[in-house]
């Protein structure tokens, strides 16, 4: 199959695998071929795959099971999911918007330590004493309000509007929130923890820790959604895409390690 339609590529496959299983190709109750197969079957990367799965099982169609695999339990559209309020939502997928954010947020995070106040750093520090007391962080508003916060330092309203974005894009955006019921809360109480290290760089007005602060925050973000919706043990993180992009390695660079 070529996949060379000018609709999203997880959008493509997706589409091809549910005509496979409607068509009985893929039986229900039946596992779906492992991720690295359909990634090398239809050339695509691992985390094409990863993204157009989630659409299935958004739609009904599969159901992943940590450690066991994609498991066909329809042959049929089972939610019809996408309603007026969503669809600007659906185009991107959950791994392009996590490192669209990744690169935007952390240059946002940068600059800020540049122009931060000392009533940002209060408005922050109050952000994150009302995220400690939250019982579940995962169902805060405090880690949208952090992100948003830190936008806001840049002194720049434009900066804020662009996050705001964003988040509503990781809000309303179907595949998204079917991505974060795979995540445990005990990882999720890690992003208070993060959030301090981005605070303590703006304190300092450190534009660089600021920056490697923001980026790690969401790589720790990413490498988690990976591991919560692997479907097999052998799983290797698309690292053309993510593992290997070059922000990822601004301490060796600012230190000139090699």
């Amino acid at each position: 199959m070529a996949l060379t339609e000018p609709r999203r590529l997880y959008q493509q496959l997706a589409a091809e695998l549910k005509q496979r299983i409607e068509s009985g190709m893929y039986q229900v109750g039946e596992k779906l071929p492992a991720e690295r197969y359909i990634s090398e079957e239809m050339n695509v990367s691992r985390t094409v795959v990863r993204e157009a799965i989630i659409m299935l099982e958004v739609e009904g169609y599969v159901e992943v099971r940590k450690g066991s695999g994609i498991h066909v339990i329809s042959n049929q559209q089972k939610n019809p999911f996408i309603n007026s309020g969503d669809i600007e939502f659906v185009a991107a997928g959950p791994f392009e918007l996590l490192q669209a954010r990744q690169l935007i947020e952390s240059n946002i995070a940068e600059f800020a330590a540049t122009q931060v106040t000392r009533q940002d750093i209060i408005q922050l520090m109050e952000i994150q004493e009302y995220a400690r007391q939250e019982d579940r962080f995962r169902d805060s508003q405090w880690d949208l309000k952090f992100h948003v916060q830190v936008a806001l330092a840049t002194q720049n309203s434009a900066m804020a509007t662009i996050v705001e974005k964003m988040w509503s894009q990781r809000i309303h955006n179907p595949y998204w929130r079917k991505l974060h019921e795979h995540i445990d809360d005990k990882s999720i109480e890690s992003w208070c923890e993060e959030h301090d290290r981005i605070l303590k760089a703006l304190i300092r007005k450190d534009p660089y820790a600021a920056k490697l602060a923001m980026w790690q925050h969401l790589e720790n973000t990413k490498q988690m959604l990976f591991r919560a919706t692997t479907d097999d043990f052998e799983f290797n993180v698309d690292r053309y895409m993510f593992a290997e992009n070059p922000v990822v390695h601004l301490d060796q660079i600012h230190t000139g390690k090699s």
